[in-house]
């Protein structure tokens, strides 16, 4: 019997398990389509291993615990927050958040059932269009000291503090290993703070043919400025030419629409400032990111001509 079917049991009379869509990272469980009650319905059951087996992934306490914390803050994002996003950054529709001990069932709505599928690169503007609406809607609630418990104090997986193990991995004389608190304060001390998404691939993102998105997959949303779902994202679905070619340009093009969607939910909120503040930040972000790659896997793809010129463009400006 599979491992998540008591935790449904309580909730659903009705239920026929199909097929297995894939499992989740370092087989920490699985995402199965399913008819609950006869709607058609996706889980995401969770039950984190206590080995986590990933070749660039040193296997640690610290490691584990990182990785089931992730779980539990996707649950709580689902449990007490996704319901209260604007529809312009809705997530999939999450039915039941269900936990029990190490073992979690979160049960959504089939998003293909409902005319989305799999966003892809001709999403791109409509995907930064949802970061911006999902950043300008949460940015007051910093300034009002709402209280996101459940959830990242940091955003992102690959943050200084949640890594360690990559940090110890870099050469001790590396320009970007003596930076690396400085980046991270830099990030940390910004005026403007929001949630971030922490995971904002282009994988993580539906869209219907009216170019509609819907986030999913929120296991490293916390605080943070805009710009680094940003950089994330475009390192999620261009190469380095392209990056060269078009990251300004969509960069651009987010920060219009983070002060059009500003202007709607915080009209009181200096959007000029936020987007003067969050643009200095664009090459910490990507120095940051930077950092953690050099750390866990040098050679990665990721690591472009363009990642360098934005590493360089701020180890220049601050004299390091």
């Amino acid at each position: 019997m599979s491992f998540y079917l008591p935790l449904l049991t309580p909730y659903f009379e009705r239920i026929a398990i199909g097929e297995i869509l894939t499992s989740l990272w370092s087989d920490c469980g699985q995402i199965v389509k399913c008819q609950l009650d006869e709607q058609a319905c996706v889980i995401k059951a969770i039950k984190v291993p206590d080995h986590i087996n990933h070749p660039k992934i040193k296997q640690s306490n610290f490691a584990l615990t990182r990785k089931r914390d992730s779980y539990h803050v996707e649950y709580t994002f689902y449990k007490q927050f996704s319901h209260k996003l604007p529809k312009q950054a809705a997530s999939i529709e999450c039915i039941k958040a269900i936990n029990k001990g190490d073992e979690f069932a979160l049960v959504f709505k089939d998003f293909s059932k409902q005319g989305y599928s799999q966003a892809t690169t001709e999403n791109i503007k409509a995907i930064l269009n949802w970061l911006a609406h999902f950043h300008a809607f949460h940015l007051n609630a910093f300034h009002l000291n709402t209280k996101f418990d459940g959830l990242w104090a940091q955003g992102s997986y690959w943050h200084l503090d949640t890594r360690p193990d990559e940090f110890n991995n870099l050469p001790e004389k590396s320009d970007i290993k003596q930076a690396a608190s400085l980046l991270n304060g830099a990030l940390e001390q910004c005026d403007y703070k929001t949630l971030i998404h922490g995971d904002a691939k282009l994988a993580n993102f539906a869209a219907n043919s009216q170019g509609h998105i819907l986030g999913y997959d929120f296991q490293y949303v916390g605080a943070g400025v805009g710009v680094i779902d940003v950089m994330y994202f475009m390192t999620s679905c261009m190469d380095d030419s392209e990056l060269h070619k078009y990251a300004q340009n969509y960069l651009d093009y987010y920060f219009s629409q983070l002060k059009q969607a500003l202007s709607d939910y915080q009209p009181h909120i200096n959007a000029d400032d936020v987007v003067t503040q969050w643009t200095h930040l664009w090459p910490v972000a990507w120095a940051d990111f930077y950092r953690f790659l050099l750390g866990w896997s040098p050679e990665h793809k990721k690591v472009n001509s363009y990642m360098h010129a934005q590493v360089n463009n701020w180890l220049a400006s601050n004299n390091s």
